[in-house]
């Protein structure tokens, strides 16, 4: 009885700390705790992986988001101190946007999870916890495979990459008054 129960805590403890830790990034005034907090939300839902029994994917989900993304968000924003960034009260015209785009992929998204959409594509076909297997569907493009949304991810972190790369280089008009004259 205890035994079944251990991981029905360590579930609503993992989701206690998800929430709260997403709580933090939406509402906070700093970006670096907010970056450091999003590094806990994803570190949880790598843990709730573990609980499902998927170790690769927990695996996967600290080295790319919170190794890679993450990581790197840091960085772009140590090495910035720009005022632009900084913006405590957005307009209201912004607030408005924000709230219609949240408020559209919430319904979206509520739709997905309701619908039986993705019945046709599971992965009952692979054996549990074979890397080998999971290699193969993620780079194969038949019909089961995951080539294209493999191939998003990659995007994504190149997008990451390249943004943080923007954000952290220094305005040109910015160096060249930098340098001394004579």
């Amino acid at each position: 009885m205890l035994a079944s129960a251990i991981p029905t805590l360590i579930f609503y403890l993992l989701a206690a700390i998800s929430l709260t830790l997403a709580w933090s990034v939406v509402t906070g005034r700093r970006i670096l705790r907010a970056a450091v907090s999003l590094m806990g939300v994803l570190g949880a839902s790598a843990g709730l992986y573990l609980l499902l029994d998927s170790p690769f994917l927990a695996g996967v989900q600290v080295l790319v988001y919170v190794g890679g993304i993450v990581v790197l968000l840091v960085f772009a924003v140590m090495l910035t101190r720009t005022t632009e960034l900084l913006e405590d009260h957005p307009t209201r015209l912004r607030q408005i946007v924000g709230s219609a785009v949240a408020t559209g992929f919430f319904l979206l998204s509520y739709f997905m999870m309701t619908s039986d959409v993705f019945a046709s594509r599971t992965l009952s076909a692979l054996p549990k916890n074979d890397v080998a297997a999971i290699g193969r569907a993620l780079l194969d493009t038949g019909e089961h495979g995951y080539a294209l949304p493999f191939e998003v991810v990659s995007l994504l972190l190149l997008a990451a990459m390249i943004g943080g790369i923007v954000i952290a280089r220094k305005p040109t008009a910015l160096a060249k008054s930098e340098v001394p004259h004579g």
